[in-house]
């Protein structure tokens, strides 16, 4: 992300993301904004959880980033119960 690229849609200069890779980057951010930091470079999802920085999800896909994240909120939701 940028000040000519605000919500981190552009891979590279002159190099935008597919239709596809656009919708799915915009869908993830808006469902899990506040708890991951979402991106797509290069080929590669990844996601920064807010609830423990030190650690990043990535996947070569958006269907399994978002498993990803779904499986890692709830073991941090599990955890966080057994407290």
């Amino acid at each position: 992300m940028s000040a000519s690229d605000p919500v981190g849609l552009s891979r590279k200069v002159g190099t935008m993301l597919t239709k596809e890779e656009m919708t799915s980057l915009i869908w993830l951010r808006m469902h899990w904004e506040g708890h991951y930091k979402i991106s797509f470079e290069d080929g590669a999802w990844q996601a920064l959880p807010q609830a423990s920085p030190a650690e990043i999800l990535t996947s070569d896909s958006a269907v399994g980033l978002r498993d990803a994240m779904k499986d890692h909120f709830a073991a941090l939701a599990a955890k966080a119960r057994q407290l």
